[in-house]
């Protein structure tokens, strides 16, 4: 007849204390603060195996690089007539100058959906040969400045176009408004001044 051997997972499952029957009885552990966790006198006793560690590590480096991959949620709103040139997602590039009254440069715009992102050297174009000083790299930043004007005032009050179109079309009507223009290499700004000089409005 063989012996069958009995173990026990602690003392008062041994000595069959009321502890250990109210262990028995319930499936759930009830809440216990830290501070009574702590001054537990069978926290001694107790052991954690090397592989439960490992598990318990292992879980929680799980959890912890989930919850960092989470990004906020970003609502896209399709085009309703697309236009032909714009594909989300992928990039355009356009070529463009920079001259602020004392660097001058050619270069090429990276834009995503319209928006400038980027911007390098145009080596197809200029002397520079594609070379860019670090204010016009930087330059692009200046778009998402929170602080750039974001519509017209007058006497550092915010007006509105049409009262800036309103006034500015009695002072051309008058012949009295003057606009000075550094020197120029955009297109658009040059288109600008000859239409300023056609309409006999004086022109700097």
């Amino acid at each position: 007849m063989g012996i069958t051997k009995k173990y026990w997972s602690s003392l008062d499952e041994l000595q069959n204390t009321a502890a250990a029957q109210e262990a028995l009885t319930s499936e759930f552990k009830r809440d216990q603060s830290v501070q009574d966790f702590l001054n537990d006198e069978n926290l001694n006793e107790s052991n954690t195996g090397r592989r439960d560690f490992l598990k318990f590590m292992g879980f929680g480096l799980a959890a912890a690089t989930l919850a960092a991959c989470e990004t906020p949620v970003v609502k896209s709103i399709p085009y309703v007539v697309k236009p032909e040139e714009i594909t989300p997602g992928v990039a355009n590039y356009y070529a463009s100058t920079y001259y602020d009254g004392s660097d001058y440069g050619n270069l090429l715009v990276k834009t995503r959906e319209g928006r400038p992102i980027h911007i390098k050297g145009n080596k197809d174009h200029g002397i520079a040969g594609g070379g860019l000083n670090s204010r016009m790299n930087a330059s692009v930043l200046g778009l998402y400045d929170g602080s750039r004007l974001k519509g017209p005032k007058k006497g550092g009050a915010d007006i509105d176009w049409n009262t800036l179109d309103t006034e500015m079309k009695a002072l051309l009507h008058l012949q009295i408004a003057f606009v000075s223009f550094p020197t120029l290499s955009s297109a658009q700004a040059l288109s600008a001044q000859s239409m300023s000089s056609a309409r006999s409005m004086p022109v700097r």
